[in-house]
């Protein structure tokens, strides 16, 4: 009888607990890229071509906590950091990338385009939807520049110098900055 009530507690607990994992347990592992492959329209390739350059800011929280945006989105292995932790090298460059773990994304294309935040978590390997993020399941809540955005977040356009904030449960108790400091970046 004693273990009888011990299963029923284990199967009510199970049912009533989150599934969701917190933001130490959040999967944020950056899939395998090689040379010439082609992931949701964008190109990875070991030559860029930097007539434009600009640069985005993500930012991730769960249940109120920051989770790094890793390094190596968009990025063939091998990797190469510099002596700052920058990734200076990879065997190819996808036109949206990460080079250190600050939440910066790094656009550069032979040309002007329009790429989304969806595209974004396509190369990096992650899921993103109106139900959910990386393994994370309930609506996230989208900012751009602080302003709330209430659609799929896989059509955020990428603009230059936005900031863009995912909170996946409850938001954090002192708002995230609406604006990001890019500093040199601007330049």
């Amino acid at each position: 009888m004693r273990f009888a009530g011990l299963a029923l507690a284990g199967v009510l607990l199970a049912a009533c607990g989150s599934t969701n994992p917190d933001a130490a347990q959040l999967n944020t592992a950056v899939q395998q890229l090689h040379q010439g492959q082609v992931v949701d329209s964008v190109p990875c390739l070991t030559a860029d071509l930097p007539t434009e350059h600009m640069h985005v800011h993500l930012g991730i929280y769960v249940d109120g906590q920051e989770v790094k945006v890793p390094a190596g989105i968009g990025v063939g292995r091998p990797w190469g950091f510099d002596n700052t932790g920058f990734l200076a090298t990879g065997s190819c460059f996808a036109w949206m990338h990460t080079h250190d773990s600050s939440g910066v994304i790094h656009i550069v294309t032979p040309g002007q385009g329009m790429f989304k935040l969806g595209q974004l978590f396509s190369l990096w390997g992650q899921p993103l939807g109106p139900d959910g993020a990386f393994d994370y399941r309930g609506t996230p809540r989208v900012l751009l520049d602080g302003r709330p955005y209430s659609g799929d977040p896989r059509v955020v356009a990428l603009l230059p110098f936005e900031n863009i904030v995912i909170e996946l449960g409850k938001p954090p108790a002192v708002p995230p900055a609406g604006i990001y400091d890019f500093g040199t970046l601007r330049r």
